[in-house]
């Protein structure tokens, strides 16, 4: 792992917000009415792959550190 793994992590962490314009789109614009169960599972899902996307930034996060290609001490 490197620091581009990590950049790559974190931007990742941004897929959220299209993820969310998507049930906004299937709340609002989409020929197909979803109902309450189908939107809520859409959403525990989007926050289940958010949940694993942060806690694969944080373990890349600290295999960096651990393995010292990014520092913790002041320079």
């Amino acid at each position: 792992m490197n620091r581009f793994d990590l950049e790559e992590d974190i931007s990742n962490l941004n897929q959220i917000g299209e993820d969310i314009e998507t049930i906004i789109y299937a709340i609002g614009d989409s020929a197909n009415k979803y109902s309450e169960d189908q939107l809520l599972n859409m959403l525990i899902g989007i926050k289940q792959l958010h949940d694993t996307r942060y806690e694969k930034m944080w373990n890349t996060f600290e295999h960096l550190i651990k393995n010292g290609t990014i520092s913790n001490n002041k320079v």
